[in-house]
């Protein structure tokens, strides 16, 4: 009689542990559903266990509003809450980096040969998340989340990024350079691209001594920086300074990932033309066409104004749209972007540019200008990063 007890009560046990887990999963996917609007963003990979009788709450979340949030969905069902906060204690107090390469490669997981997802530019500011053997999680100023090799970073303090941002700064703002590890300018020390962002030591007649975020210094000729302060304050996209930008670019090859002016993706060009215009915009075309001004296009695209991010993509067979690829309108039915090269391509048939293909792709276009300060259109001096 008792053995038979006993087994009830193991069975209600494990039914009730089933049943709330059950529970525990809906409101987890129901959370997510509504709540996480996208995981190369944001950090959330959250699971319910059952253990010793209680249900238990796992898994890994980036941003501590939304884990509140989700603890509060929870309402009056009981559970032991062993989610990890990203930043976690592999990273230590060191929880910002900077990138110490003048282009950075920044992949889906970590190891070297796994999908390049994004770059970042020397001085770029990150935080970090965690360490996985060896390599860093980190999430990049426009919110994306990926993985870099120690080699790409320098990890700092909260109270060292503070340090690094009241410093004095200089940012490049022509195409390439060198910094050369004396003033004979004769051996290098590192290229430089367009962005970079590095400490000025030094300022001489007619060259820069500069230090990288891991101490090392070097000099560099003074000309095609502007001092970082100057730059984020007085840069501001307008049509002319956009096109101008765009098509200075013209020609650089397409790199699946790439985000500097040496070669860069249909994402990667948009970004590059507007953040050396003052402005942060999300990193992929799928995240870009989320923000921004809706421009209504009729039928024959003269609506578009320079400036005005175009976007393209297919509906599926389950009738979702998919974004593909983003285009910078130069007017009307004009357009530069990445597809191959940086090149100009138009949806008008009378055209020499003219792609049938794009035109039929089209989606729909954005307005970032006047949008400035908004979601996914942050202003770099504005960033508290920056």
């Amino acid at each position: 009689m008792v053995k038979t007890l006993i087994f009830l009560v193991i069975v209600l046990l494990v039914s009730c542990g089933v049943d709330n887990r059950k529970e525990a999963e809906n409101i987890i996917a129901e959370f997510e559903k509504e709540h996480i609007t996208d995981k190369r963003e944001t950090v959330f990979d959250v699971y319910p266990v059952f253990e010793m009788g209680d249900l238990v709450l796992k898994g890994e979340i980036s941003n501590p509003q939304k884990k509140q949030d989700l603890v509060d969905a929870f309402g009056s069902l009981k559970f032991r809450d062993k989610i990890t906060l990203l930043p976690d204690s592999t990273v230590g107090e060191k929880t910002f980096a900077l990138i110490n390469l003048s282009v950075t490669n920044l992949r889906a997981e970590p190891r070297h040969s796994a999908e390049l997802v994004t770059q970042a530019l020397l001085g770029t500011p990150v935080k970090m998340l965690k360490k996985e053997n060896g390599w860093y999680l980190i999430q990049t100023p426009d919110n994306y989340i990926s993985w870099v090799d120690p080699s790409g970073i320098t990890p700092i303090t909260k109270n060292e990024l503070q340090n690094w941002r009241q410093s004095e700064r200089v940012i490049f703002t022509k195409n390439f350079a060198e910094v050369f590890r004396d003033e004979r300018m004769e051996q290098p020390l590192s290229d430089i691209s367009m962005g970079n962002i590095l400490e000025v030591v030094n300022q001489n007649r007619g060259s820069l001594e500069l230090r990288f975020p891991d101490g090392r210094k070097g000099f560099a000729a003074n000309t095609g920086w502007t001092n970082f302060e100057t730059f984020k304050n007085k840069m501001q996209p307008d049509t002319t300074n956009i096109i101008n930008m765009a098509r200075q670019f013209t020609g650089r090859p397409y790199l699946w990932g790439g985000t500097s002016s040496r070669a860069m993706d249909c994402s990667g060009f948009t970004k590059t033309v507007y953040f050396m215009n003052g402005v942060i915009l999300a990193r992929d075309a799928s995240l870009q066409v989320r923000h921004g001004n809706l421009v209504d296009s009729g039928e024959s695209f003269n609506q578009f104004q320079p400036a005005d991010l175009l976007f393209f993509g297919r509906i599926t067979a389950d009738s979702t749209e998919r974004i593909t690829h983003v285009a910078i309108s130069t007017g009307r039915s004009e357009f530069i972007h990445a597809s191959g090269r940086i090149k100009e391509n138009s949806f008008n048939p009378a055209s020499e540019n003219y792609s049938e293909y794009r035109r039929e792709s089209f989606m729909r276009a954005r307005r970032v200008i006047a949008s400035e300060g908004t979601e996914g259109i942050q202003w770099i001096k504005n960033h508290p990063w920056y």
